[in-house]
Formats: C-alpha cells, sequence, structure tokens
C-alpha cells in the first residue's frame, strides 16, 4: 500500500520509502560528493535528507561506524527506489540462505516427498521481524546473515567465524551478545570484565588511530 501511494521517494505519510534506509542511501551521496563527515553531524545530514526527499522529511539520523559507509556508497549509485529495491532483495535472499544453512547444519536432512520439507521457508517468511525489516529498509537481515554464518562455520572454519563476528562491529550490543552465545552453547567462551574494557580501550584506540578523533561527539564516549 505504501508503495502504491508513493511518489517513487516518499509514501502518503511524507516519509521516505524505507524509512530508515533513506539515511544509509544519503550518507552514500555525502562520502560521493566528497564529505564523509557529514554523516556524523546531524543537522548538515538532515539537510542533505531534505534536499534529496524533500523539505519536510524528518531526521533519520546515522548510527553507524565508518566502515559501514562503504555499504551507503555502493547503494548510492543507483537511483533511489532500485537501491532500496537491491538491498532489500539482496539481503532477504541472503537471509534465506543463512537460515536454510543452519537447519542444514543442525537437523537431518528431510526424506524425498516429505511435504514439510519447505516448510522452513514459509516460517523463516512469515517471521514477523522480516515485515518490518522490509518497511523500514533496516539491517536485520544482514545482521542475521553474518550471525548464522558465522555459527555454521565456527567449528569447521573459526577464523572465519570470527571474521564474521567481527562484521557485526556495526551493531556493537553484540560485542557483548556473541560471548554468551556461544559460552551457552557451550563453546567454553569466557570473557572478563577487564577483557572486555581491554577491548574497548583498543577499539577506541584503533578509531583515533583511524583518522576518526576528529568526528563531532567522538569524545563523549570515552573519557
Amino acid at each position: 500500500m505504501l508503495i502504491g501511494t508513493s511518489d517513487g521517494l516518499n509514501d502518503w505519510f511524507g516519509r521516505p520509502l524505507g524509512t530508515d534506509f533513506a539515511s544509509v542511501y544519503t550518507a552514500g551521496h555525502e562520502v560521493l560528493e566528497g564529505h564523509p563527515l557529514t554523516p556524523f553531524d546531524l543537522a548538515a545530514h538532515h539537510a542533505r535528507e531534505k534536499e534529496i526527499f524533500g523539505a519536510t522529511v524528518p531526521l533519520y539520523s546515522w548510527h553507524y561506524p565508518p566502515f559501514y559507509l562503504g555499504i551507503g556508497v555502493l547503494l548510492a549509485l543507483m537511483p533511489y527506489p532500485l537501491a532500496l529495491a537491491v538491498w532489500q532483495g539482496v539481503t532477504l535472499a541472503l537471509y534465506l540462505l543463512a537460515i536454510r544453512a543452519v537447519l542444514t547444519a543442525q537437523l537431518p536432512r528431510p526424506e524425498e516427498g516429505n511435504t514439510n520439507r519447505n516448510l522452513w521457508l514459509l516460517l523463516a517468511v512469515a517471521f514477523p521481524a522480516v515485515f518490518i525489516n522490509m518497511g523500514h529498509g533496516h539491517n536485520g537481515f544482514l545482521t542475521t546473515v553474518l550471525f548464522a554464518a558465522g555459527l555454521v562455520v565456527l567449528d569447521r572454519r573459526p577464523i572465519a567465524a570470527g571474521i564474521l563476528f567481527g562484521c557485526l562491529i556495526y551493531k556493537p550490543q553484540f560485542g557483548l551478545m556473541i560471548p554468551v552465545v556461544l559460552a551457552a552453547g557451550e563453546r567454553g567462551i569466557r570473557v572478563s570484565g577487564d577483557d572486555g574494557r581491554g577491548v574497548g580501550a583498543r577499539g577506541y584506540a584503533g578509531l583515533r588511530a583511524g583518522g576518526v578523533d576528529h568526528i563531532p561527539g567522538i569524545h563523549q564516549i570515552h573519557p
């Protein structure tokens, strides 16, 4: 309904189709225009969103670390409707492949002729979060793919699993969740408070060494 009543960019509520995706797309344009710090400046970022989507568009903030701008750059090379369709279509397909890989690794292969063998596909698509993700252009499909793929290859290729988990740094809360999940799965993972603080300190040092020390507000996250 939102697509059918849209003007190609905004729905009938005046919001960009894909809502939160608008921030990623705008950030990609800002980088392509030679202003990679603009996404971290709320006022400037909102002004650029208004130029793309209209003067009444609300602010869709940028919440991600600098490396995530690469995704925005690739998508900003396309017209907005196409970029949104590509983002949703590709990540949805990868999400379904990831769910299938997890089930294949954990469950016995269904017998030929079993009428329930494709029930997983219906359940995966009907999961309520799928509709939320599709409506708002979120990165939930991508997050699921990285998490699921890491779990699938964890025993066989632990380094690859670590890289996949590491890519989830754009959602830093998973830095706390992943060790808990692995420990619950009898992986014997232990993370002490000192280790956590050490990782955080090294991560902050890496950000500063990477040239983001001048991003507005960066010092507010660390004394």
